[in-house]
């Protein structure tokens, strides 16, 4: 008679491995969307924060200025014939955050616009929003237009409540960033890519100087080289930071190549936004 017991202990042994194995993906699949959603929760009063200051500024012929506390309030006239932008804020390096949930950061406008307000009564030359700077009935701002420049700053009434009620878990805007639980996430991937880009990002300095040089010849290696390099080597640690501090979202890879020595087969060089919509 043939013993099959050391064969239902192999069997029991591979079922309990198994068994644990899927246990512990589950858990870490738990505790991972534990702190993304924490991370979210961070990121969205960041987000909310940054909305509620909108700036500007234009150039062209202008006189003039208006001063308003909602359209219930207002003061002033100005006429100009301007080309300008409006932008989320005045912190231009946190102008990043509107880009990775794409949205505009530059809002550009162009035209001829004459207006005069008092009180809650305003008359003007054209209603297109295409040729003035945002406007909202609930917006305190400021606009002065004096020679040939014209800067704009309003305070969005309505993002104060959405940013206050938002550390209770409330979101009146709708506009807050929430985890997709069907999308893949890879953070370890993420993590280690990260290091990588820490460590060794320097490597693309000379790797550019190196590489120009065999192209181009020695004075565009030791100096459009150089600049590739620095740049390159830049944007590696930035990259690096920014997903060690993000790195359970498991973005796909935002610089390609991926590692900064890898075999020659590689895509370009490039910069890939990071699927920072509504989907993780």
């Amino acid at each position: 008679m043939v013993n099959t017991q050391p064969k239902r202990w192999v069997l029991l042994l591979v079922a309990a491995t198994t068994m644990w194995v899927s246990d512990v993906r589950a858990d870490s699949s738990g505790v991972n969307d534990f702190v993304v959603k924490s991370e979210l929760y961070i990121w969205n009063r960041l987000a909310d924060f940054l909305e509620i200051v909108r700036c500007g500024i234009a150039v062209g012929p202008s006189i003039g200025a208006e001063v308003a506390i909602t359209d219930k309030a207002m003061l002033g006239a100005y006429v100009s014939r301007e080309v300008g932008t409006s932008f989320p804020h005045f912190i231009p390096p946190l102008w990043l955050v509107p880009y990775l949930e794409d949205q505009p950061v530059l809002k550009k406008h162009r035209g001829i616009y004459k207006t005069v307000a008092f009180g809650d009564v305003r008359k003007e030359s054209d209603m297109d929003p295409d040729v003035r700077f945002d406007r909202d009935p609930l917006d305190v701002r400021a606009q002065v237009a004096a020679g040939l420049v014209q800067v704009y700053a309003a305070v969005k009434t309505a993002e104060v409540g959405d940013f206050l009620v938002g550390w209770v878990g409330l979101d009146p805007k709708n506009d807050d960033e929430k985890l997709d639980p069907t999308a893949r996430r890879e953070p370890a991937n993420q993590f280690g890519r990260s290091l990588s880009n820490i460590l060794f990002g320097w490597i693309e300095l000379g790797k550019n100087m190196i590489r120009v040089n065999e192209e181009e010849g020695n004075i565009a290696g030791a100096t459009k080289g150089l600049g590739l390099g620095l740049w390159r080597t830049t944007v590696r640690e930035v990259v690096g930071v920014m997903e060690l501090v993000t790195f359970p979202f498991g973005w796909d890879p935002i610089i390609q190549p991926v590692y900064v020595l890898q075999p020659a087969y590689t895509t370009e060089w490039r910069i890939n936004p990071p699927t920072f919509g509504n989907r993780y």
